[in-house]
């Protein structure tokens, strides 16, 4: 094999894998164009989980949560159209009927008509990208610099400190004595190692046992990390 023969099919090589790589993105691209009411139920649950700073665990259980709507919604179109499978096409036939009239008025009726099966779809597959795009960064493997994983964390830090700084300003939003005789502390911003909760609450008994509290009362610092029997939540 010569040099030229060797470069040639290095090139050609190179386009292929280019090539192949273009195909997916518009395949992709054409794919979220055409689901496009679950596109954007999608990209509404990355941008609010980003600019608020949450785990992918709440969209998912914000997707669980909307399925109960699916359900009632399912009951009552098979009552209306006397039959499941009828009731369960509807969103696919209303989706299907809007690509003929393209207006404002009628994109907004078939995102309304395919609204309670896009929005459980959308949210579950925001909380996979979201999922993943954390997991990314924290791994090492995304981001175009070396600093990227820090900088995501401080921001997301500052956007967590906000929403939970919103919780706690919120009338009404954390009671004063939770269910089980637990304790409620502050707005949550941050679970490591067990369940997230928007409000951080501990068991009665739970006060006389050895805790370490970083921060306190009065001294600035909004950011209180309380730990307690392996489950470490920030406050």
């Amino acid at each position: 094999m010569t040099v030229m023969s060797w470069i040639r099919f290095t090139v050609c090589l190179w386009l292929l894998r280019k090539t192949a790589r273009l195909a997916g993105w518009l395949l992709l691209a054409l794919l979220a164009v055409a689901l496009w009411p679950v596109t954007v139920v999608t990209a509404a649950g990355y941008a609010a989980a980003w600019l608020r700073g949450w785990p992918a665990a709440r969209l998912r259980r914000a997707a669980a949560a909307s399925l109960l709507t699916t359900a009632v919604w399912l009951i009552a179109a098979a009552a209306r159209q006397r039959g499941l499978r009828a009731a369960a096409l509807a969103p696919a036939r209303d989706w299907a009927h809007g690509w003929h009239h393209l207006a404002a008025l009628t994109v907004a009726r078939v995102f309304l008509l395919a609204a309670p099966a896009a929005i459980p779809a959308g949210l579950a597959l925001a909380s996979l990208l979201w999922g993943w795009r954390i997991y990314a960064l924290s791994a090492g493997i995304g981001g175009r610099m070396a600093s990227a994983p820090v900088t995501f964390d401080a921001r997301q830090w500052r956007r967590q400190v906000r929403a939970a700084q919103g919780r706690i300003a919120a009338p009404g939003f954390v009671p004063l004595l939770a269910r089980g005789g637990r304790i409620p502390v502050g707005g949550t911003i941050r679970a490591v190692a067990c369940r997230w909760r928007p409000v951080f609450t501990l068991p009665a008994a739970a006060c006389g046992r050895h805790m370490v509290i970083i921060g306190a009362t009065g001294s600035g610092n909004p950011a209180h990390e309380i730990s307690d029997m392996g489950c470490r939540q920030s406050r």
